[in-house]
């Protein structure tokens, strides 16, 4: 029975799909932008925040670091001890703080006081006329002298020298601030209580009436302080010059919610009773200083190194806060704000041009479309009058299928008839889809038992060698120099091999051992066996105690010795554990001593009581049987080698009949568990036998990939896989091939093995190195000939080593490298 379906013109179908999409991608793209521009702007003032707090913190720092040097200096400099002496013109010190006045802008003056009241101070008025101003100083000065010293009767006497540029005096006066005394300043008194350089809190300064911070020390004489004073209207005019956006600020407070300075704001205010001070946040004129003040206030924690957004007077703003670092003991915030439609203007021009522009190609592409699909409609006519010649020869019958577009459906017809006349053609091709399909199918068979198998902690390790071996394969094709020049990359086919040898080269670790390859300490197994010592030792201590008791009953031995000798066997036993505890670990080098008092501790006897056969496995009982029984209860050593201990080889031919030519040296036993065995092991927590299970796993992967029906274009996989543990001299395994044994494919493995394995983070029983402790590791390994040394050139001069550390590593293993310390010698 014929189908009745409805069919319409083919033209319509395409010219509504094509207004369909057009429409669909408008409204998701103006979907996306609308819902990514918040976040877009957060993102952007985020890093410009960050960008310029760090920027102006770094300045404000280096500045106040600058004057905590020049404090600490001054405070050693045996000529700033001296007290001034008449107007302090020849002080000795009077160079040092000129110069320094000079070189750093900021500073407004550099002083020092005495015990003994005395005090010198150079302000730097610069010729500047609001300092001027301030002092009542004539045109032309550039310093003003302050000094407090002993008259020729002994009182002190405080005189104001005005110096111009040369420090020659135009001017004086002897009336300025006549009650100061240096001994009763803040300052001073803080200074004889720190050991160091230090800011004050900002404050008014006493005789100018500025607000500003002061760097102190104590001398090293110990009989006065130096310090430096630095107006905050350095601050604020460095804020008004900082630029975040068209409307954003930056303004600096302390933790009392006090401004400190402000790009356009004065910080300092007068009270009622005449007095200055610091303006509270709370009380500012500008109402986003007064919320964020107060926010922070409430929540200082949440605020700081955070972007965050603020409603304020109805508007939306970004803030991020900054703190000065606390080693410079100068306690103030930094705060940047600005508002959020700064920074989301061009992301809502973006959605005009958007409307906009879809908006024309709507119109653009309706008729083009119409116009298109009436051609292609036109063609499909045609194919379809052809397809009805076909119809004449004699092709096989096909299942009955159909189509809703009326000039499809005749081609579908026609196809149908078609089918037969390729079947040779596809014969062909289900051949190779067969082969590529045998191949992907023992692919698949494999990786999933191998990620099963696999060890966590190297779990990614399979995952990142082959980019690294892809970027120095990449890097080795792309050379034109010797002896890459004519080593190419240049088809799927090879890339194919590579990458998939690469993927594979440790798929024979599928049959290790999981608790060999995560084997943490000397006792573990499938468990850490350093619980049952542990309990031996409870037991010497349960007796220790028990023997104590039944000696006490007997009452012919002295009580406190009795005790004396309990707790000094409860420390020996306790040491002792702890002792084998330590050397379980396995961090430490196990020296001849220790190996010694290893032996010492195991000749140790306890007495088991109940029978170590019951509630075993079969496997277990097989290896006790070759020991007859003891009779309980029994002496036992807390520490032994036992002969169950010893698992034999199951398979006393690894290498399986190794028509591979395996070449490695095969341990006796498949394990040995002995406790003395593996708390003697010298470094690290493997025992040969544990070794060599490891490295079975190379010898496992070639035998794998050897069996598995690679085509022709890729039977090079086993050996480039299998390489990776291989020498450029032949010391290296399982076959202890050379370096011209081995391809260029081959050899990059090895680098990008060592390299990975170096830096992995994921290894229980090492700490991941830096990228130079890597390269450097290698760059021994180079000159022992274990690696090719064109190859690890080449690494380093392509910068493989960089790309893949930033995408792979911890950014605190990326340091500094200078590939010059590793590269190869030059041969004269």
């Amino acid at each position: 029975m014929r189908l009745k379906i409805k069919r319409y013109p083919f033209y319509i179908g395409i010219t509504t799909l094509v207004v369909t999409i057009v429409i669909t991608l408008t409204g998701f793209f103006l979907w996306i932008s609308h819902r990514e521009s918040k976040v877009a702007a957060l993102n952007m003032a985020d890093r410009l925040f960050l960008e310029i707090n760090e920027k102006t913190l770094e300045r404000y720092e280096n500045a106040l670091e600058g004057v905590g040097a020049l404090a600490a200096l001054a405070a050693r400099m045996p000529d700033m001890a001296a007290v001034p002496v008449g107007d302090g013109t020849s002080h000795a010190g009077m160079n040092l703080m000129v110069e320094a006045l000079t070189y750093y802008e900021y500073l407004f003056s550099l002083y020092t006081g005495y015990d003994d009241g005395s005090f010198i101070q150079i302000v730097a008025v610069r010729d500047q006329p609001e300092l001027r101003k301030l002092f009542g100083a004539p045109t032309g000065t550039f310093y003003v002298l302050r000094t407090i010293s002993a008259d020729v009767d002994g009182l002190l006497k405080q005189r104001w020298r005005f110096l111009n540029l040369e420090r020659q005096r135009i001017g004086e006066r002897d009336d300025l601030d006549p009650n100061y005394d240096p001994r009763i300043r803040p300052w001073y008194i803080r200074a004889k209580q720190e050991k160091t350089a230090f800011y004050t809190k900002p404050y008014i300064f006493s005789a100018t009436k500025l607000p500003g911070v002061t760097c102190a020390e104590l001398l090293a004489t110990g009989t006065g302080v130096f310090g430096a004073d630095i107006t905050l209207k350095q601050f604020s005019k460095s804020l008004e010059r900082q630029k975040i956006s068209d409307n954003g600020m930056l303004f600096l407070f302390d933790r009392k919610g006090r401004i400190i300075a402000h790009p356009k704001a004065h910080p300092v205010i007068t009270g009622t009773d005449k007095k200055l001070s610091f303006l509270a946040g709370e009380d500012s004129g500008d109402p986003l200083v007064r919320a964020i003040v107060s926010r922070y206030q409430a929540n200082p924690d949440n605020m700081i190194n955070h972007t965050l957004e603020m409603e304020i007077d109805g508007s939306t703003y970004l803030v991020r806060l900054a703190a000065i670092k606390a080693s410079i003991k100068f306690d103030e915030i930094l705060a940047a704000i600005a508002p959020l439609s700064d920074f989301t203007g061009h992301i809502r021009r973006m959605q005009n041009r958007i409307f906009l522009f879809s908006g024309m190609l709507l119109l653009l592409v309706l008729p083009l479309a119409t116009l298109v699909a009436h051609r292609i409609s036109g063609s499909l006519t045609h194919l379809e009058q052809e397809s009805m010649k076909i119809q004449q020869s004699d092709f096989s019958e096909s299942e009955p299928f159909d189509s809703s577009i009326k000039e499809i459906h005749s081609l579908i017809k026609a196809f149908v008839l078609m089918k037969s006349t390729i079947r040779d053609y596809t014969a062909r091709l289900i051949q190779a889809k067969i082969e590529i399909e045998a191949l992907f199918t023992a692919i698949t068979k494999l990786l999933p038992g191998a990620i099963d198998a696999k060890s966590p902690y190297t779990g990614g390790h399979c995952k990142r060698v082959p980019v690294v071996a892809e970027m120095l394969a990449t890097a080795a094709h792309e050379s034109n120099k010797a002896p890459f020049a004519d080593f190419t990359m240049n088809t799927n086919d090879k890339w194919r091999e590579f990458t998939t040898a690469a993927l594979l080269h440790d798929c024979g670790k599928v049959t290790t051992p999981e608790y060999v390859v995560d084997k943490a300490t000397k006792l573990e197994t499938i468990y850490n066996r350093i619980h049952e010592i542990r309990m031996r030792f409870e037991v010497l201590l349960r007796d220790a105690e028990i023997d104590t008791f039944r000696r006490r009953l007997d009452g012919n031995t002295d009580e406190t010795a009795l005790q004396d000798e309990l707790e000094r066997t409860r420390k020996e036993i306790s040491d002792d554990f702890e002792f084998l505890a330590t050397c379980n670990i396995g961090g430490e080098f196990m020296a001849d001593e220790k190996i010694e008092r290893l032996e010492r501790i195991a000749a140790r006897t306890w007495m088991r009581h109940l029978d170590d056969r019951l509630g075993i496995s079969q496997d277990e009982a097989a290896l006790k049987s070759t020991q007859p029984s003891p009779r309980l209860p029994v002496v036992e050593h807390v520490l032994a080698d036992k002969p169950e201990h010893v698992i034999p080889r199951a398979n006393p031919d690894p290498f399986e009949g190794n028509i591979y030519g395996f070449n490695m040296t095969v341990p006796e036993h498949q394990y040995n568990l002995g406790e003395c065995y593996n708390l003697s092991i010298r470094k690290g927590t493997l025992s040969p036998e544990d070794r060599f299970k490891i490295n079975e796993h190379i010898i496992q992967t070639i035998i794998m990939l050897k069996q598995l029906p690679f085509p022709e274009n890729m039977k090079h996989v086993a050996e480039i896989a299998g390489a990776h543990h291989e020498t450029m001299i032949g010391t290296g395994y399982p076959r202890g091939l050379k370096k011209e044994e081995m391809s260029i494919p081959a050899r990059i493995m090895a680098i990008a093995d060592i390299f990975e394995a170096l830096t992995a983070a994921d290894r229980p029983y090492k700490k991941p190195k830096t990228v130079n402790d890597a390269l450097r590791i290698m760059s021994f390994m180079r000159n022992d000939q274990h690696i090719d040394a064109d190859l690890f050139d080449l690494f380093l001069q392509s910068g493989v080593y960089r790309t893949y550390a930033e995408q792979f590593l911890d950014p605190g293993q990326i340091d500094a490298v200078d590939i010059g310390d590793y590269l190869s010698p030059i041969v004269a």
